[in-house]
C-alpha cells in the first residue's frame, strides 16, 4: 500500500484514518520533513538524525498512537513503514531506507507507470 499525502497534516489525523490498525504494528519512520517538539524523541525506542534529509525512527504502534494524542506535529514528507510486532529493526543495519523525496516508484508525474 502507497500512500502520498500532500500539505500540513497532524499526526492524530492521519492515525484516525487507520482506525486503531496503528497499535498493530511497529513502525519505521523514514525521510521525515516535519515540525515537531525536542521531547517527543522520548516516544521513540530508536532513533537516528543524520541531517535534515536523512532520518530513521522506530517506535510501536502503542507509542505512535501516544505521540499523536499527546503533541502538535505535522509531516510535510515521510515514509511511514509497518512492521510485525515481532520485528525489530536495528537502525545501524539499515541498508536500503524507505524514501520518497526523488523516489521514481513514487512520484510519476503525468505518467501512468514508474520511469524505472
Amino acid at each position: 500500500m502507497n500512500t502520498i499525502l500532500e500539505g500540513f497534516l497532524e499526526l492524530k489525523e492521519i492515525l484516525n484514518s487507520f482506525n486503531g490498525l496503528e497499535k498493530d504494528y511497529n513502525w519505521l519512520l523514514t525521510d521525515l520533513d516535519w515540525s515537531y517538539q525536542e521531547n517527543c524523541l522520548d516516544y521513540f525506542e530508536d532513533y537516528r538524525i543524520f541531517d535534515d534529509l536523512h532520518n530513521n525512527f522506530w517506535i510501536t504502534g502503542e507509542n505512535l498512537k501516544k505521540l499523536a494524542n499527546n503533541k502538535d506535529f505535522y509531516f510535510i514528507w515521510g515514509v511511514f513503514s509497518a512492521f510485525d510486532k515481532k520485528e525489530k529493526i536495528d537502525l545501524d543495519d539499515i541498508k536500503v531506507e524507505p524514501y520518497a523525496d526523488g523516489n521514481p516508484n513514487l512520484w510519476w508525474g503525468n505518467s501512468k507507470y514508474p520511469t524505472s
